[in-house]
């Protein structure tokens, strides 16, 4: 062997060592968090298999790419330009004793939670794999606290050199044992206002699933480039100015067709397309069309993942869900899907076995109501009228009434549109009522 190629071979010999050396140094597998993330009745755990195609389906699916493939947003690593970066989300997870660190929002500071936050120390942020890396993008940061069941999430986040202080663009923390929602119109670290974490694909959940021959138990977090100035419930925020009602709003599910064979997939990719077709992917965010997202893992196989490119946008449907938000006891600041109410005795009551009628009637813009309710016990009824959102426009009633039946006429000016007319008692929720306003 001349110099040469004892040059060349040592050159080789050193570049394969240096790249085995990065890609054991960037090499990340997530612990696993097996604690709860919301309860079972929480509208992002509520399987939507059973829910009517939306009447519009076509039409979104079109806007998004009806031909389109959707592509996995996860896996492992990748080389950009000599720097390794990190394929997909990745969390950190801290316990009661991590100390609370100073963080600042600079983009949506008035609707953000704010600090301190449990910062661990050098912590994991989506794309780079070293936090003092500036280099732009989402760069979400998600922290779970174990022992109380909280998640923090901000993106474009920046630490200081040491780590002490840090600032994000808008910062939301989320208690994982409740269904409340971020206030209506707020952000979170989501253009929906929705949680990252619990909509991401993990491995380990996929692990468990396979296990049982089941699926991810919860919706699938992706993204359009182009989304409507709208959004559905338990979404709360849009990021958009088309009013183009074609477009996604934030909020809006899909599923994959039921018919949609999935037979030659591998077990580990037949767990994420059951779960497609269950639980269905959820508008989250503005990014690049049917983009679903999943968490960082060294563990994924990508070669894997990428076979579930071959699903089109025209593989999936958009989903109805305002029979959910028909059902008695629904509250729209709360993501709780209200159970299917059993059948009741018939009470003695004209009404028979309604606790709660509306009839409605618009003409020339003025509109009328006749409400009938039913009550088992004295108790102070309020009868208000909201939107969709949830937000406050109208008190058609306060007042004291005693046990047994009750009507009222009302008279109101509203402008077209769709609308919640809700009732309780004594501040317990007891009926909603959706009606629409026309010209």
């Amino acid at each position: 062997m001349n110099s040469t190629d004892l040059k060349s071979n040592i050159f080789l010999l050193g570049n394969s060592l240096i790249a085995a050396f990065i890609s054991f140094a960037f090499s990340y597998t997530m612990d696993d968090y097996s604690g709860i993330v919301f309860p079972a009745d929480h509208a992002l755990n509520t399987p939507i298999d059973s829910l009517p195609v939306h009447p519009r389906s076509q039409n979104f699916i079109n806007s998004i790419g009806a031909n389109t493939s959707l592509h996995p947003d996860f896996g492992t690593q990748w080389d950009d330009d000599g720097t390794m970066r990190m394929i997909g989300i990745p969390y950190n997870l801290v316990g009661a004793d991590q100390p609370l660190v100073p963080i600042t929002f600079t983009l949506y500071d008035d609707e953000s939670d704010p600090g301190p936050w449990p910062i661990p120390t050098n912590p994991l942020i989506e794309t780079v794999f070293n936090w003092r890396d500036t280099d732009a993008g989402d760069r979400h940061m998600l922290i779970i606290d174990t022992s109380r069941h909280l998640l923090y999430e901000t993106g474009n986040v920046i630490g200081n050199s040491d780590g002490t202080e840090w600032e994000g663009g808008c910062g939301a923390v989320f208690d994982l044992n409740s269904n409340d929602l971020r206030p209506a119109g707020w952000t979170s670290a989501d253009a929906a206002g929705l949680p990252i974490f619990p909509l991401l694909i993990r491995y380990d959940e996929v692990s468990r699933a396979l296990e049982k021959g089941a699926e991810i138990p919860h919706a699938i977090r992706f993204t359009a480039s182009v989304t409507q100035k709208a959004y559905i419930w338990p979404a709360r925020h849009y990021a958009s100015s088309s009013t183009d009602v074609n477009r996604p709003p934030m909020g809006l599910r899909f599923r994959l067709k039921a018919d949609y064979d999935i037979s030659g997939f591998t077990p580990r990719m037949q767990v994420i397309l059951k779960t497609f077709k269950k639980y269905g992917l959820i508008m989250a965010d503005n990014g690049s069309n049917w983009y679903f997202q999943g968490t960082h893992d060294d563990r994924w196989d990508d070669s894997e993942l990428r076979t579930l490119k071959k699903l089109r946008g025209s593989d999936f449907e958009a989903v109805d869900i305002s029979p959910w938000m028909e059902r008695q006891g629904f509250d729209p600041n709360s993501a709780t899907v209200p159970q299917i109410s059993p059948v009741r005795k018939p009470i003695a009551s004209s009404l028979r076995n309604q606790e709660f009628s509306l009839q409605h009637k618009t003409k020339n813009g003025q509109n009328t109501f006749v409400i009938r309710h039913f009550l088992k016990k004295n108790g102070n009824i309020s009868i208000k009228v909201t939107d969709l959102r949830g937000r406050k426009l109208l008190v058609l009633l306060r007042e004291s009434k005693e046990a047994g039946e009750n009507t009222y006429s009302f008279s109101a000016k509203l402008s077209p549109g769709v609308y919640l007319i809700s009732l309780d008692c004594d501040k317990d929720f007891l009926a909603t009522v959706k009606f629409t306003v026309t010209r």
